[in-house]
């Protein structure tokens, strides 16, 4: 898999509110987006906790990790959060989130992931575990709600479909709110023969929601 992450705090404040993180177990790719409520150092703090969080319990089931980071943020601002992870032996990327945290699937076809309502930390009420398919030259992009929604990268044709830190980076630039913290997480599945993707995926629209799993989690 090749990752990219980048970030920017709100006014080049030394605390950043918006946390990614990247694990690999075995045949699987976790995937990790978090996003502190507010700005500074207390939205930093309940990031970081996110993320710590779900490094620390990689072997647990999406709706497990949520529900139990859910409770271990109870004492920071608690934070929005974004989990993919991507089964390679399946051949699938399973979603969920919490709050507005925002991913995108693309590949022959696009596959736009919906977050749930709640706060991590703060309670939430339903869980939904969205899977798609994935193969090698496909790519998922996870980032926070500093980034603009994008519906695909077509704009980005220019970059070489490897080269992910570049295009992540050019998007935090391009799509980044002057007014939020901003930070983007850019997964591909790399495969030499794989090429053109951000050519290709111009060719694609959303295809809207996907059908999922919905979980009882804990309540507000």
């Amino acid at each position: 898999m090749q990752i990219a992450i980048a970030k920017r705090a709100l006014a080049d404040d030394p605390h950043c509110g918006d946390e990614c993180g990247s694990w690999r177990v075995g045949g699987k790719t976790i995937l990790c987006v978090a996003d502190g409520l507010g700005h500074g150092e207390h939205a930093e703090v309940a990031a970081k906790a996110a993320v710590d969080y779900v490094g620390r319990h990689l072997s647990d089931s999406l709706p497990e990790i949520f529900a139990d980071c859910d409770r271990a943020l109870r004492d920071t601002r608690g934070a929005v959060m974004g989990l993919a992870v991507v089964d390679e032996e399946k051949g699938t990327l399973s979603y969920a989130g919490i709050g507005n945290a925002r991913a995108i699937v693309i590949g022959e076809k696009t596959f736009k992931m919906t977050s749930s309502y709640g706060i991590v930390g703060g309670g939430y009420k339903v869980l939904t575990v969205e899977t798609v398919p994935f193969s090698p030259g496909d790519m998922v992009i996870l980032h926070t709600d500093g980034v603009e929604e994008m519906s695909d990268v077509s704009g980005y044709a220019e970059i070489a479909p490897e080269d992910v830190q570049r295009l992540a980076e050019r998007i935090v630039r391009d799509r980044g709110l002057k007014s939020d913290d901003a930070a983007i997480l850019v997964c591909r599945w790399g495969d030499p023969s794989s090429t053109g993707l951000l050519r290709r995926s111009s060719r694609y629209g959303c295809e809207g929601r996907v059908a999922g799993t919905a979980t009882e989690g804990e309540a507000t």
